[in-house]
């Protein structure tokens, strides 16, 4: 008998659209989720699933890539998709593990008993596989496995290995949790991704994924070419003052001037093709259900931007009021007489923060000059710039910043002491009783409690060299940051130009080294802090103000907040002096 050539192609049985049976549909829905959820049986809220009045739907069905980033409005169904493509997955691939992810306890609860629940129980195959008694947060299907997660728990980030992982919600949910999490799918084959969510802030969360992705956007047909995006183009794509319609609200493309009809006459067009995975953007204004006039209604009577942006657009949004420095504040505190350097108020005591990482330190001195916090030197110290290594060889980043100890005078300097403990501590030890490492914490009060100031207890005395060091500072989060930020909006911060000062370090975006401008870098950080109230309980509406950041980690605001610390301990010792 000869064997079968791999590399000949047999071709698939031919079905005429006549023939096929129910059978034969049940059996190409292995490869096709949209498939699966017309012929399994499967029901939403005692309904079939339909494409018909959830065109936007179709597409995102018919993706069967590894990774897919849903931003979204509220109420369009992408948990539900969420749900029934891991139902689909794990039908197919028996043995394995599939993880869902939920930012609180409560949510996951809920999601468990009043979505995925009926949704097992109305599809018949899926039903045959699952036991009833199976816990809320573990469903076996078959001999695949369903987690339900609360991303919040510790060891829900590190447990059981995955090879299908989801977020919902990620706009709620912390990054470092979902960067942990995500761990658990490295040594699988499979690799499934899903992220979805309501719209967060711009460039961050949901919406730094979608960013990166293919930009898919859902663009109704018009005059135009691609047609037009309703969300991005409201309020104008609505006519609400046609006195020949009774003021009845009606969409028109705003540049060709069409009358939309029907939005979902529509297609998804990318605006980043070519892009490593595929995102996907659609607003409440597609929607067969949510009506134009409620829509609009909601624009004319919320007092909630934000939320009508996120719920009904499905876009980010900051309300500016939240924002904890103005880029207009910072380009306020610019005094022209001023001037970058060490030659400058030579005899002047300085003082230093340093927000360090996997190798760099970015730095920021000040001094105290015409009843203001004046900065006199931004440096951006990366250990993989030639510029600083020494004998071709790369050194610790701590050696600069010694050396800007010793040329900008600097009598107190408060520095980050995660995650290079060593070698922060090390460069402490090098400036006795005038380094302190310094620890956030979420919980305290205070501003700032100084180690030196504080009876270590014998326990702690005994320990290891880095809790015998006294030199640390713990500082409050929140507060810290706080007032940080907001001696630039009371103007008593001020700076040199910032085109005056010019150095070579890696660009934010692309990683090149390039000329950078760091204040004007340290202005673009400083904007990007952004406060949300988080509720930390959904049963108790209890919750907590707290700092989250947009578009990239804000380190020059954290080195800002160190320099701002290390400032006042400095004025303070000033007045003990010499008093």
């Amino acid at each position: 008998m000869t064997a079968a050539n791999p590399l000949i192609h047999t071709p698939k049985r031919v079905i005429k659209p006549e023939d096929i049976t129910l059978a034969d549909l049940n059996s190409m829905s292995k490869d096709s989720f949209a498939l699966w959820a017309l012929t399994s049986g499967v029901k939403v809220d005692s309904n079939s699933v339909d494409f018909n009045d959830h065109r936007y739907l179709l597409p995102i069905y018919h993706d069967d890539s590894v990774e897919l980033v849903w931003q979204k409005a509220a109420q369009l169904g992408a948990t539900v998709y969420m749900l029934l493509r891991i139902l689909w997955w794990l039908e197919s691939h028996q043995g394995r593990k599939a993880g869902l992810y939920f930012p609180t306890k409560e949510g996951v609860e809920n999601l468990s008993k009043d979505r995925l629940t009926p949704l097992i129980e109305s599809a018949p195959t899926i039903a045959a596989l699952t036991d009833p008694n199976d816990k809320l947060g573990l469903r076996k299907i078959g001999t695949a496995s369903f987690y339900l997660y609360h991303l919040g728990g510790v060891a829900s980030k590190d447990s059981v290995p995955l090879d299908f992982i989801a977020f919902d919600e990620v706009r709620l949910c912390s990054e470092k949790d979902i960067d942990q999490a995500l761990e658990r799918i490295s040594h699988s084959l499979y690799k499934q991704k899903v992220f979805m969510s309501t719209a967060g802030l711009p460039n961050s969360d949901i919406n730094r994924r979608f960013l990166l992705g293919s930009q898919h956007i859902y663009m109704a047909k018009c005059g135009c070419p691609d047609g037009v995006d309703l969300a991005r183009t409201f309020p104008d794509c609505v006519v609400a003052d046609d006195k020949r319609r009774n003021n009845v609200p009606y969409l028109r493309c705003p540049k060709c001037r069409y009358e939309i009809k029907d939005p979902q006459n529509g297609r998804y067009v990318p605006h980043n093709p070519g892009a490593g995975y595929n995102s996907y953007h659609v607003s409440q204004l597609t929607s067969h259900y949510i009506s134009l006039q409620e829509v609009w209604d909601m624009w004319k009577k919320t007092t909630n931007l934000e939320e009508f942006y996120k719920a009904k657009l499905g876009l980010p949004y900051v309300d500016e009021a939240n924002r904890g420095v103005s880029l207009g504040q910072c380009e306020a505190s610019v005094r022209e007489d001023l001037r970058w350097g060490r030659d400058i108020g030579i005899h002047n005591h300085c003082a230093m923060g340093i927000d360090q990482g996997a190798g760099y330190c970015f730095v920021i001195i000040a001094d105290q000059y015409d009843g203001k916090k004046r900065i006199r030197h931004i440096e951006l110290i990366e250990q993989n710039n030639p510029i600083y290594w020494e004998n071709g060889a790369k050194v610790s980043p701590y050696k600069r910043c010694g050396e800007l100890m010793d040329e900008y005078n600097v009598r107190v300097c408060v520095t980050d002491a995660m995650p290079n403990v060593n070698d922060a501590l090390h460069f402490a030890r090098a400036y006795p009783r005038r380094v302190f490492l310094a620890y956030y914490t979420q919980a305290s009060k205070d501003i700032v409690q100084w180690g030196d100031k504080t009876k270590h207890k014998p326990t702690h005395i005994k320990a290891g060299p880095l809790l015998k060091f006294k030199h640390t500072c713990t500082l409050g989060r929140f507060q810290s940051l706080g007032i940080s930020l907001g001696a630039w909006g009371a103007g008593d911060v001020i700076l040199p130009p910032p085109q005056q000062l010019v150095q070579i370090a890696a660009d934010e975006s692309t990683g090149q080294l390039t000329p950078q401008e760091p204040a004007f870098r340290l202005f673009s950080h400083l904007c990007r802090l952004i406060k949300r109230f988080r509720i930390v309980s959904e049963e108790t509406g209890v919750g907590k103000d707290e700092w989250i950041f947009s578009g990239g980690d804000p380190h020059l605001a954290h080195a800002w907040n160190y320099c701002n610390v290390s400032l006042e301990r400095l004025q303070r010792s000033i007045i003990f002096t010499f008093a």
